[in-house]
């Protein structure tokens, strides 16, 4: 099993080569256009399914499945978080309970304000009895990082998502297999403007611990590789 996801930052229909030989199971494609737009006709490793949510035809967030995985939507989707999209991915001998993820900024800043890594520990209680699974993939662009957390709230949302997760016993794939810290990154995932010196580790895969057991590989796409695709480059999971 090989999920990947990654920030194409638009025109994945361009990209989608740079992906497909890397032979995934699940991709999850944050800013993706309408599938619409998409002739899968033209490439060698087709997706066997898809699903695009998203008010601009040009960014959405595009999932895709391959070796006969099907996707349905998870019949409690809520619209409120738009873009925590739960997904259940299955074959005829496996079912996966995948969200995927794209949080932004989609109102005012205020008091109990939703934007960004909040739309997502809000959703978590709504999706509650979704992550109670033992083959939970969670991962897309988060928006978010510790050393984002605001050191005069009280709450500090980031840090209360991830203790959220490992309370049920979801963890992240990256920091599990590099044995870091959250906040301590070792590896970007995101240049702000493009820029080499401007590193951020703000995208993120999520594993149930059933899952995780079976990581045998975590890598994080290099600099050079995607720069002049996206200002984000891919993770890709492999499990055993």
């Amino acid at each position: 099993m090989r999920v990947i996801t990654w920030n194409c930052k638009q025109g994945f229909r361009k990209k989608y080569s740079d992906i497909e030989f890397f032979n995934p199971d699940i991709l999850v494609i944050p800013e993706c256009e309408s599938l619409d737009k998409i002739d899968f006709k033209l490439f060698k490793n087709p997706p066997t399914d898809s699903y695009w949510i998203g008010e601009n035809q040009n960014k959405g967030l595009g999932v895709f499945t391959f070796n006969n995985f099907k996707i349905s939507l998870y019949k409690n989707y809520n619209e409120d978080f738009k873009y925590i999209l739960p997904l259940i991915v299955s074959n005829n001998t496996e079912t996966y309970n995948l969200i995927g993820v794209w949080t932004q900024k989609i109102g005012p800043k205020k008091k109990n304000h939703i934007n960004y890594i909040r739309q997502f520990k809000l959703s978590m209680e709504v999706y509650k009895s979704f992550l109670n699974s033992k083959n939970v993939i969670i991962c897309g662009d988060f928006n978010s990082n510790l050393i984002w957390e605001n050191p005069f709230r009280i709450d500090k949302v980031h840090k209360e998502v991830v203790d959220d997760l490992k309370e049920m016993k979801i963890f992240s794939s990256y920091h599990d297999f590099f044995n870091e810290e959250q906040g301590k990154e070792s590896i970007p995932t995101y240049y702000h403007t493009h820029n080499k010196e401007k590193p951020f580790h703000i995208d993120y895969c999520f594993l149930s611990k059933n899952l995780l057991d079976k990581v045998v590989k975590v890598t994080i796409g290099e600099y050079d590789n995607y720069i002049d695709k996206s200002d984000h480059v891919p993770i890709y999971i492999t499990i055993n």
